[in-house]
């Protein structure tokens, strides 16, 4: 089953904006959403990556917000509780002294997830999600 015309919505249009702290840039943040009609819970991604240029970033400096909380990356699969809408953008802050230069940037986003209402027998449908976009740095 292919449900790649959710992967559209995946990558938030809106610019890539530096994180800033007491007038020091920690790093920068862009927004994704779930690429699904139907929201789910952390615990059933997966496997959930980035890619800036052309280079993953390392999981350890990135961090998963939503539903005004903060998440590391490895804290995804135990949020059995933290429900994702398709109607709210998750905030990844990645965790870079000086952030980004300005200008455009490629982005990609992969994520594999479990379809949580698909568990029949302990089978669960699983899909992949992988999306580039270009987005500007502002």
């Amino acid at each position: 089953m292919d449900f790649v015309a959710y992967n559209e919505i995946m990558i938030c249009q809106k610019p890539i904006r530096n994180y800033v702290v007491a007038g020091v840039t920690m790093g920068y943040e862009f927004q994704i959403k779930y690429p699904s009609y139907r929201g789910c819970f952390l615990s059933c991604i997966e496997d959930l990556y980035f890619e800036l240029d052309g280079e993953r970033l390392d999981n350890t400096y990135v961090y998963f917000g939503l539903n005004g909380k903060q998440f590391t990356m490895d804290e995804i699969p135990e949020l059995f509780r933290e429900y994702w809408d398709v109607r709210t953008p998750a905030t990844i802050r990645v965790m870079c002294p000086g952030g980004l230069e300005k200008g455009e940037h490629s982005l990609r986003v992969y994520m594999k997830h479990r379809v949580p209402y698909t568990g029949y027998f302990g089978q669960y449908l699983t899909l992949e999600s992988d999306r580039t976009a270009a987005l500007v740095c502002e």
